[in-house]
């Protein structure tokens, strides 16, 4: 553990739950990194949803009202003195977001962070409460350069910080989980990800004839309909919706590769952890995180924007061009190393110093 400073630094770090998507995967990450460089986390919870790794003393305040949980963290943070609040929260409701500006976070450097190119699911859709949250924030950190970019652009706000998710080695099981190959794909079961035009991508491809089966890990309001859409192309064989796993990277290190069909991504946590098992990635060049991640024919495919038949054609590619995959496979752990939390924590140690 290294001590950084003569005094213990103390951070609060807020978000709704620990459980079900990537956000709340980087809010636990978080916790743990700080945690490990001698800060005293605070990891605050306003929903008793909890599946992910954390650190520091759990605080969950979901077992209360929706009045008297925020009263209740109110008093908290004031009673604690902390140095600063990491706020990890979706923030969509715009007098909610004021009452949390003038009253839970009053007299607190309070760090915001923005996780996709969706702007107001962070910043609400009422321009003068985003601007507020903007001007009030004591930093703002955007996951990705790009998303930094948009945020500038439509605030003409050039104080954001870029700090990327983060990642762990870890080392997965040695045993087969599936007694199968398969390529995969890992999210929650909503629109935004597109698992149904995904499903229907692999049908036209030749991975079922080649018996190379598509697995999908999560829940969400998308199952039923996702279900169907299995049943309709006959697949019932091949694709496998297998709700949540908490060893959710022994499943990705084992598939052949990853896809992700997303409309949109801040910085993706799964391409994050793909790459780092050594799992090249199939992906949409969409708004804003994959090209941050993925090197086209390096260590993985980008593919043209919500292009579903040349997702299929690239699907194709990978399973039949030996040599690019083999190659994109090489290079796939090397090629974000600078992602690793050791070297992602220094950036928090700044903005958390003030040194920047």
């Amino acid at each position: 553990m290294t001590n950084h400073s003569k005094k213990q630094l103390k951070v609060a770090v807020i978000g709704y739950k620990l459980a079900e998507g990537g956000l709340e995967r980087v809010f636990g990450t978080t916790t743990k990194m700080l945690h490990d460089e001698g800060i005293e986390v605070h990891t605050i919870v306003l929903e008793d949803k909890i599946e992910f790794e954390f650190a520091g003393q759990l605080v969950s305040f979901g077992k209360y009202s929706k009045f008297i949980k925020y009263f209740k963290l109110k008093n908290y943070l004031k009673k604690e003195k902390f140095d600063y609040v990491i706020d990890f929260r979706h923030r969509i409701n715009p007098k909610m977001e004021w009452v949390f500006l003038h009253f839970i976070y009053q007299n607190v450097k309070t760090i915001y962070t923005i996780h996709s190119s969706k702007l107001e699911n962070y910043l609400t859709e009422n321009k003068w409460i985003a601007k507020l949250i903007l001007q009030k924030a004591y930093k703002v950190v955007a996951v990705s350069n790009g998303v930094k970019q948009k945020i500038e652009i439509e605030f003409k706000n050039s104080a954001i910080e870029v700090i990327p998710n983060s990642f762990d080695f870890k080392t997965p099981s040695n045993s087969e989980i599936l007694p199968f190959k398969y390529v995969i794909a890992v999210g929650r079961l909503v629109k935004l990800k597109q698992f149904d035009k995904l499903i229907e991508s692999y049908s036209k491809s030749h991975l079922p004839e080649k018996n190379i089966h598509l697995v999908i890990l999560g829940t969400g309001e998308e199952q039923a309909n996702l279900e169907k859409k299995i049943c309709d192309f006959n697949l019932q064989t091949v694709v496998h919706l297998l709700g949540f796993k908490e060893n959710v990277y022994d499943y990705i290190s084992k598939a052949k590769f990853l896809v992700l069909s997303s409309q949109y991504e801040g910085f993706s946590m799964v391409i994050l952890e793909a790459l780092s098992l050594g799992v090249p990635v199939i992906s949409f060049d969409c708004e804003y995180g994959p090209r941050e991640l993925i090197h086209n024919n390096s260590n993985g495919i980008l593919v043209e924007n919500q292009n579903f038949d040349e997702l299929t054609r690239k699907l194709d590619i990978f399973v039949e061009d030996e040599i690019l995959y083999q190659d994109c496979k090489n290079n796939a752990v090397s090629s974000v190393a600078k992602f690793h939390s050791s070297v992602i924590v220094n950036q928090w140690l700044q903005i958390l110093k003030n040194e920047n």
